[in-house]
């Protein structure tokens, strides 16, 4: 595959997964190549190709002559999920603790504030999607602070899986919104005053938010 074909086929794989993640395709809908080549305005190869990769990794499942199904997120794998974010996220702050510069501090509190700030506003699905990118770029940065990029890359793969079993169960099965506590500004304040301790038991607190105020309304 020459290089301009498997930046398509990337963009194209980038998109899919985009409107995946974000909850634009219905659980029970199939996707099919001729739909996504007129959607993305590109041809089967790059379409295919991306379709064949999200297969390998669990995203969709091919339905012989019908389509590609989006993989249901099991329950199990939502609790393997928030078990390895505490797991990683707790390692990377302590990684970060020593890393963090009050740029770093300065960047995390405003995106504590404009979580802060939507979540005080409106209860829409468009800004139910923007709560959740906050929160994922919070963590994800603050992740990222620890230098290790593997336990980056993970834990941003796991996000994505969080995402889709969030918007699955949350807004289509049962209309929940997201939490509308947070507890990113207690985080920020322990990295400021170095006190890692109440850091991390903030961090811990905003992660099993979900498990205290979603998790036990479903199952």
């Amino acid at each position: 595959m020459s290089d301009s074909n498997n930046t398509l086929k990337s963009q194209t794989y980038e998109k899919i997964l985009k409107m995946i993640i974000n909850n634009e395709f219905a659980i029970d809908s199939l996707l099919v190549e001729s739909q996504l080549t007129k959607m993305f305005n590109v041809s089967r190869a790059p379409v295919r190709e991306a379709l064949i990769e999200l297969c390998r990794e669990d995203v969709l499942k091919n339905i012989p002559r019908a389509g590609y199904q989006i993989v249901r997120i099991s329950e199990k794998q939502m609790r393997d999920a928030f078990q390895l974010r505490l797991i990683l996220e707790l390692e990377g702050c302590r990684l970060a603790f020593d890393r963090i510069s009050e740029a770093n501090i300065e960047e995390l509190t405003g995106i504590a504030a404009d979580s802060d700030r939507i979540r005080a506003e409106g209860k829409s699905s468009d800004s139910l999607d923007l709560k959740m990118r906050l929160n994922d770029k919070f963590h994800l940065r603050l992740n990222e602070l620890s230098g290790n990029a593997l336990m980056h890359k993970t834990l941003t793969e796991t996000f994505n899986l969080i995402r889709r079993g969030l918007a699955q169960v949350m807004i289509q099965e049962y209309g929940i919104p997201s939490p509308d506590i947070t507890f990113h500004t207690g985080l920020v304040q322990g990295l400021k005053e170095r006190n890692l301790k109440a850091a991390l038991k903030n961090l811990e607190d905003d992660i099993l938010v979900y498990k205290q105020n979603v998790w036990s309304r479903i199952f």
